[in-house]
């Protein structure tokens, strides 16, 4: 699975509002002006049912917010990065630099599980991470995950 499949440069963002709401709110904004999305709001409510249920901040400063839902006709993700970080009730209390956010449609599991494992497998790269957060393009961010295999 290729992240760089998933992802395109104008849905990697710097997310200027270093809280856990904005943070999602901007990355369901990216996710929304795409084809793939057909009801921005209806995965805002996913995005925000899920991160009730329990926090998508895993640890090492990632967070990966993910939603399945009818209204989203394929797999697709967007990136935000917050230097400063963002408190996220993460597994290991520590604040969030790197969000992925990740929609797909309903009934896909298996595909669903590997990109998810895909994503957090990259990221447990210290140094990926920090190439990501120092990036200063988001074309940059997609040659990293695309060297990351």
């Amino acid at each position: 699975m290729e992240l760089t499949h998933l992802l395109a440069a104008d849905r990697i963002v710097t997310l200027k509002d270093p809280t856990k709401e904005a943070s999602l709110k901007a990355l369901v904004k990216v996710l929304g002006k795409t084809s793939v999305v057909a009801k921005e709001k209806d995965l805002a409510k996913a995005i925000s049912d899920r991160e009730r249920i329990l926090s998508t901040g895993i640890g090492y400063g990632i967070a990966i917010p993910h939603a399945k839902i009818v209204s989203v006709k394929a797999f697709i993700a967007a990136i935000g990065v917050c230097k400063a970080g963002i408190p996220f009730e993460s597994l290991d209390g520590k604040p969030v630099q790197i969000v992925v956010m990740i929609a797909g449609p309903e009934g896909q599991n298996e595909d669903y599980l590997r990109i998810l494992a895909r994503f957090t497998n990259v990221l447990k790269s210290e140094q990926t991470r920090t190439r990501i957060i120092e990036a200063k393009k988001p074309e940059q961010v997609l040659q990293i995950l695309g060297e990351s295999r």
